[in-house]
């Protein structure tokens, strides 16, 4: 995995790019580097770290799903569900190839690439200023994008052009696909995650690359509004726990029961707004 990282970032293209009145670096796709970060396109010149903000996720565009009653959880669960590479086809596709998994754990068995084609799609086009620095270098500011409360920002199958979707439009999609299944978890404690996945289902959740909290944020302009977004935003299925870790289908590396700590990741899923979705279980 490792080896494939690094090709992918020998790569990258050399434009660099600033995001409008943000000055951090932009990674847009969802393929991990060696350092963790999404398939580059546009380059910042430099990273600002910053305290962070949480990304505005459209938590009113779908019904979220009231918590379930607290109840004594096993100490460990594990859901035995395969695991699905988001590469080659879809080198932006970690929403869509995590949701793949979700449907083969619930008895409904689809592709990613058939996922892919059919999911909702914000149609805004990139608009990028120029302009340039006292050196000379040449640098393009994002000025205007999708809204990932929309649909799907970029495109899922060009690496380095793409930057995600958001639960809202996943969950009206996975309505579509399992009409009255679909769950909306976002909002809720990670506890009700835990609960349902301890029901035998998995849930799909927003993280970040790195399973861990992130400082590195770029804002761009919408039809609805400023976005604020990270490069490391990430989707993967939620599986299974154990003390202190939690075990995800990973996307990004196709393993099924990746292990990872805990703590670092809810830090991350409390960043990109404690997104989270899944199905019901059939009573």
């Amino acid at each position: 995995m490792i080896r494939r990282q690094q090709r992918r970032r020998m790569r990258w293209p050399k434009t660099v790019v600033l995001l409008a009145g943000v000055g951090a670096a932009v990674y847009f796709g969802h393929s991990a580097l060696s350092s963790g970060a999404k398939d580059v396109s546009i380059l910042a010149a430099h990273t600002v770290k910053t305290k962070q903000p949480t990304p505005k996720t459209n938590k009113t565009a779908s019904p979220v799903s009231k918590a379930p009653k607290t109840k004594a959880l096993p100490t460990s669960y594990l859901i035995h569900v395969p695991g699905k590479d988001q590469y080659p086809q879809l080198p932006n596709g970690c929403e869509v190839t995590s949701l793949a998994m979700l449907m083969t754990a619930v008895g409904h068995p689809v592709s990613k690439m058939t996922l892919a084609a059919k999911m909702p799609v914000d149609p805004t086009k990139l608009v990028l200023g120029t302009s340039k620095t006292a050196s000379g270098t040449v640098v393009h500011t994002t000025q205007f994008w999708g809204n990932p409360n929309v649909g799907f920002v970029g495109s899922v199958y060009k690496a380095g052009y793409g930057y995600g979707i958001y639960n809202g439009p996943m969950y009206k999609f996975l309505n579509q696909l399992l009409p009255g299944r679909a769950q909306n978890l976002t909002g809720q404690p990670f506890s009700a995650i835990l609960a349902h996945v301890a029901e035998g289902i998995p849930v799909e959740a927003w993280t970040t690359t790195t399973f861990k909290p992130t400082t590195d944020w770029v804002t761009w302009n919408s039809p609805e509004g400023l976005v604020t977004a990270t490069p490391y935003e990430h989707a993967v299925l939620i599986v299974g726990y154990t003390p202190g870790y939690l075990y995800i289908n990973n996307p990004l590396n196709g393993q099924a029961a990746q292990k990872v700590a805990e703590a670092p990741f809810i830090q991350a899923w409390h960043q990109l707004g404690h997104q989270a979705i899944t199905v019901r279980k059939k009573s």
